[in-house]
């Protein structure tokens, strides 16, 4: 998720169910690993299925989260992907989840105030990266100059499907350098920069973030 898009949901007014959704949602997540039902969520917050389903409608009308086309089922809720990607996040008692990308995953624990490990790959060599984050700092690093590539004009549509397939990780300036030179239409919608510096703004973004919903 890009800076913008971070922004525009911190300040995104919900009504009282609207963020109570979202708040039982992410618990269930980090819980189980898995969405609740509609039905699970009507009996928890004591609301009907169609009720349910217009909260989900009004959340993904602002891009909060994305459900598989034709069905109920949520795919993918910021930021947190129900399906598996490349960014995995492994919480300290050891349940694996997937972030949408890269900046995702870095933001993900500060959002939640919790430590977690990253595992991600480098969108060049391919070759496994991982950041050990606790406390809100990252404690340890597979690679010293890991880079961050993210998104600064998204296309049309979800950011889940415009933007989030291509935010990635680099493990060197280098290798995000060949990244760059054999993609260079897709570079210029975005900017690139080392981990070490991006790093406090996705940790401040993030934080604002979880504590407008309340989940921090």
């Amino acid at each position: 998720m890009n800076e913008s898009s971070t922004e525009k949901r911190s300040s995104c007014r919900l009504t009282p169910l609207e963020n109570q959704t979202l708040r039982h949602i992410f618990k269930t997540i980090l819980t189980s690993g898995e969405a609740p039902t509609v039905k699970e969520l009507g009996k928890v917050l004591k609301a009907s299925d169609e009720e349910i389903i217009r909260v989900l409608d009004s959340l993904e009308d602002v891009d909060m989260l994305l459900r598989k086309r034709g069905t109920q089922q949520i795919v993918s809720i910021y930021p947190f992907s129900l399906v598996p990607t490349r960014h995995q996040i492994i919480l300290d008692d050891g349940k694996k989840l997937f972030a949408m990308c890269a900046v995702d995953a870095a933001g993900m624990p500060n959002m939640f105030d919790e430590n977690a490990k990253v595992v991600s790959r480098c969108d060049w060599c391919k070759s496994e990266i991982t950041l050990d984050i606790r406390d809100g700092e990252v404690v340890a690093r597979s690679h010293p100059d890991i880079q961050i590539w993210n998104v600064e004009k998204p296309g049309e549509g979800p950011d889940a499907e415009a933007c989030c397939p291509v935010i990635s990780f680099f493990c060197s300036a280098g290798h995000f350098g060949k990244w760059t030179d054999k993609n260079s239409d897709l570079a210029m919608r975005g900017r690139g920069e080392p981990l070490k510096q991006a790093y406090p703004h996705i940790r401040k973004r993030w934080r604002r973030y979880g504590e407008a919903i309340g989940v921090r």
